[in-house]
């Protein structure tokens, strides 16, 4: 009896607790037939053994099976608990991927703001660097402008004070040329060379005139001459005259005939308009 129950324990432990209720079952079955026939043969004591035996032995199945049971939920309890602390580390992991990643993240946007910032500070230091160097060109250009404007003026005022020196120059060599030629021309003509230059030109009118058949003794007409530099005579007029028409016409064809005229002796005493007395000698 001792040995059947020690094999049911045996196998209680090797095999899982369906098998272990199973196999229970079967062997009180078993022990209840050894036991009956036992019974018959021995009336009282043996019954009651096996009953007992078969209690034991189903008592010891449903804690096995309570001890299985206990063991499943503790295991089932120990998955559960790694499951969740596997959960839970994948859950921080993927935690600390995504706060790596947005780390990386806002470096990245730090970085971009850093270079958009620095981008920014380089071209706004060469606008200003630009618009210095066009406001010191303009300023130059300027000051080059005022500069020439300056120079101009001051060739221009310059010039102005050598024309007008120039001029007063002129103007002074031209009033002594005039009071030296006025002096001369006073000198040559009070000296007599102006008459002496009006008869020259008197004679040679005379010598180029033609005598008229109707001109008689003590002719005498007055004559008006217009010349030009050089001599060259451009108009003859006789105003006061005691001949005829004939007389007078032939003494301004003799002018005519005589231009050039003969030149003074002194330049000062030219005159262009000339008046002198002809008077025909015999």
């Amino acid at each position: 009896m001792t040995g059947a129950l020690a094999l049911n324990a045996a196998v209680g432990r090797s095999l899982n607790p369906i098998s272990l209720s199973i196999g229970g079952h079967l062997l009180v079955v078993l022990l209840l037939t050894a036991n009956l026939s036992v019974w018959q043969s021995r009336p009282d004591q043996p019954v009651r053994l096996a009953i007992d035996a078969a209690v034991v032995l189903d008592t010891e199945a449903v804690q096995q099976r309570e001890l299985a049971a206990q063991q499943r939920r503790e295991e089932a309890a120990r998955q559960r608990a790694a499951d969740e602390r596997r959960r839970q580390q994948e859950a921080e992991q993927r935690e600390r991927e995504r706060q790596e990643l947005e780390r990386q993240r806002r470096e990245q946007e730090l970085a971009r703001q850093q270079a958009e910032a620095k981008k920014r500070q380089e071209a706004e230091a060469r606008r200003l660097a630009e618009e210095q160097r066009q406001r010191e060109a303009a300023e130059r250009k300027e000051q080059e402008r005022l500069a020439a404007e300056k120079r101009r003026r001051e060739e221009e005022a310059a010039r102005k004070r050598a024309e007008e020196q120039r001029r007063q120059a002129e103007r002074e060599a031209q009033l002594k040329a005039a009071i030296a030629a006025e002096q001369e021309r006073e000198a040559a003509i009070s000296g007599g060379l102006l008459d002496q230059w009006i008869e020259v030109i008197r004679q040679k009118v005379q010598r180029n005139w033609i005598k008229p058949a109707s001109a008689g003794a003590g002719l005498e007409c007055e004559v008006r001459v217009r010349q030009i530099p050089g001599g060259d005579v451009v108009d003859a007029q006789v105003t006061v005259c005691n001949g005829d028409a004939t007389v007078v016409r032939s003494i301004e064809n003799a002018v005519f005939r005589s231009s050039p005229l003969p030149q003074p002796p002194d330049p000062s005493l030219f005159e262009r308009n000339i008046v002198f007395v002809f008077r025909p000698s015999d």
